[in-house]
């Protein structure tokens, strides 16, 4: 067998380096004069030396060709105790039958040029719940390869794109975890390198940047709504992005309270020599309905919708239609209470007394709050604090209570309107000039309560369209 300059040379090293550590044991009072009643002959002449050192450089060749002949151990591809644990794949699940859903993967495992054909085989369990096997043929060397994963599920394994994620020029497989308990699409990747004919499933460095969906804040939760940041993660030639929101948002009854754009924090994530996916940061990204862009110098979610005000409204004796949705007409008839009556296209008649002096009733529905039927946003002409929403209960008109940590009030601390596009928004007054805005949600068929969206500043107060950041 011939050895290269390039073997000898780090065997040499690793034998410097273990004979140097040897010699850092001996300690100075072991080095102090001795004062010998025979006369000494040199070591190396004494075949017990000669024997010992013989012993220690057998040791010392015999750990060193271990570590460059053995298969590779848990130990090699960990990083320190410290950090994040990688773990090789148990040899399981050769029987286990082939997945017949899942979209068979071909990429370049190997870095050869040609790509791999990767096949699943599921664990059978009762819920369909159990591990992965992964599969495939290198085609650098006809050998197999194989890893193990947990998707969350045996019926299908979702392969995303692959990343070279440690620029080796060979190419990682992505599996999709889905978390059925994250709220809106939670879940996260699942990066598997090929290490020494094993896919080894790579572990990030910080798992909480690595995943999509709403994330609750610690201790917002309330009993209308809880805080969330929004996660994500995105592929871009080859390379795994991901973001987190800056700011939080008001999440509840189904409703997520987020500008259409958000400013969050960015990561593209390398692999090391440990098997660990390390973040770098990315800096600041704009991250609208459509596109993607650089923050720039504007570093500031975009603002909330709060104008124009929608301020058309009909008193008695008035009419209005309303053929979005729930198509009705509505009319507000004269008496002590006035009446206001709803005829729908299919036939039903529905009439409630507003018992409030001068009623007005805006001819646009707050859908914010309902939108499932016929509702109304009312308002008083002798009476500028009063607001009042009602919604449709089967053949009734129900008028909603109020609740939570947000009156329904119009006055100088706390205004109310109603936009063109229906969102039912109260801001209150704060320190400085600044307003915090909230958005009316029905939480029961009896109840709405208002859940937080931004807080803001108006050159005028008393007029919405004036909005603008602080």
């Amino acid at each position: 067998m011939t050895t290269t300059p390039e073997r000898e040379s780090d065997i040499e090293r690793r034998l410097r380096a273990a004979l140097s550590a040897r010699a850092d044991l001996v300690q100075p009072e072991r080095l102090a004069p001795l004062a010998p009643v025979v006369p000494l002959r040199p070591r190396w002449r004494s075949p017990w030396v000669v024997l010992a050192t013989a012993a220690v450089m057998l040791l010392v060749l015999g750990v060193v060709l271990q570590g460059l002949g053995r298969d590779p151990r848990s130990d090699d591809v960990a990083p320190s105790p410290d950090g994040p644990r990688v773990e090789l794949p148990d040899d399981v699940g050769r029987g286990w039958e082939p997945t017949t859903l899942s979209r068979t993967p071909r990429l370049d495992l190997d870095g050869d040029g040609t790509d791999e054909k990767v096949t699943f085989r599921g664990e059978p369990t009762e819920g369909y719940d159990g591990r992965l096997r992964i599969e495939t043929t290198l085609s650098s060397t006809g050998e197999e390869a194989y890893g193990i994963a947990e998707v969350g599920t045996t019926l299908d394994s979702n392969a995303l794109d692959p990343i070279d994620a440690d620029g080796d020029g060979d190419q990682e497989l992505v599996l999709y975890f889905d978390d059925a308990s994250a709220v809106a699409g939670g879940g996260h990747p699942l990066v598997f390198d090929l290490r020494d004919g094993l896919l080894v499933q790579a572990v990030p460095q910080d798992p909480d940047l690595l995943r999509r969906g709403q994330v609750p804040v610690p201790g917002s939760r309330t009993e209308h709504y809880e805080m969330v940041r929004i996660h994500d993660y995105w592929f871009e030639d080859g390379t795994l992005w991901s973001s987190r929101s800056v700011n939080a948002y008001a999440a509840g009854n189904m409703t997520l309270l987020r500008p259409e754009t958000v400013v969050v924090d960015a990561w593209t994530w390398t692999l090391d020599d440990a098997g660990v996916l390390q973040p770098d940061d990315a800096g600041c990204l704009r991250v609208g309905l459509e596109s993607t862009q650089p923050c720039g110098d504007d570093t500031a979610d975009e603002l909330p919708y709060v104008s124009p005000v929608a301020d058309d409204t009909f008193g008695a004796g008035g009419s209005a239609v309303f053929d979005v949705g729930y198509r009705f007409t509505a009319r507000l008839e004269a008496g002590d209470p006035a009446t206001l009556v709803i005829e729908g296209e299919d036939g039903r008649t529905l009439r409630h007394p507003l018992d409030v002096t001068d009623p007005r009733v805006s001819t646009t529905q707050p859908t914010s709050v309902m939108s499932d039927g016929a509702s109304f946003y009312v308002t008083s002409a002798a009476d500028p604090s009063y607001a009042q929403v009602l919604v449709q209960d089967g053949d009734v008109l129900r008028a909603l209570r109020p609740t939570g940590e947000v009156e329904l009030a119009d006055d100088d601390t706390t205004r109310t309107w109603l936009t063109s596009n229906g969102a039912l928004v109260t801001a209150v007054a704060g320190d400085g000039g600044t307003w915090r805005t909230w958005l009316w949600q029905m939480v029961s068929g009896t109840e709405m309560a208002a859940l937080p969206s931004a807080t803001v500043c108006f050159d005028d107060p008393e007029d919405p369209a004036t909005v603008r950041r602080c």
